[in-house]
């Protein structure tokens, strides 16, 4: 497929959109188009658009950071816990803050996850879990997110 019509590139524009959701700024969506048409133009890659690439566009584009918050009865290992799967992940934690009430746990933590070679589902979903494991309830998303909902 070295051709392509007004009519391949209206659809390949509309999947595009469809794949990155709120995320499709105009600059995104021509870039993102562009490529896929430079690659099939030139014979490489498939016609089909990867999802994986786009997420991670999305996620350069609206921001890096996510907000972790936890909280429970306190114990031994929920700071080790999930921190340790944030560095498993390659995530950099920004700032943190936690706090004990008498046996009660809480705790926020700002987190970049530019470098993660795993997508932010992924990290919420492996910190989650690890939150139950310690019996902690977990929140886990995007800081546009978190603002949005926390503004006044």
């Amino acid at each position: 497929m070295n051709h392509l019509d007004e009519k391949d590139i209206r659809k390949l524009t509309e999947e595009t959109v469809k794949q990155l959701g709120s995320g499709a700024s105009p600059e995104l969506v021509e870039s993102v188009v562009k490529e896929a048409i430079n690659r099939l133009k030139s014979g490489h890659g498939q016609p089909v658009i990867d999802p994986s690439p786009l997420k991670r566009a999305v996620l350069q584009q609206s921001g890096n950071r996510i907000i972790v918050t936890a909280f429970g009865k306190n114990r031994v290992g929920i700071l080790a816990g999930l921190t340790g799967i944030l560095a498993k992940h390659k995530c950099d934690i920004l700032d943190l803050t936690q706090k004990l009430l008498q046996e009660f746990f809480t705790i926020m933590i700002l987190v970049d996850i530019t470098e993660s070679p795993v997508d932010f589902d992924t990290i919420k979903m492996d910190v989650t879990r690890v939150g139950e494991e310690l019996d902690l309830k977990v929140v886990i998303q995007h800081e546009e997110i978190f603002n949005a909902m926390h503004r006044v």
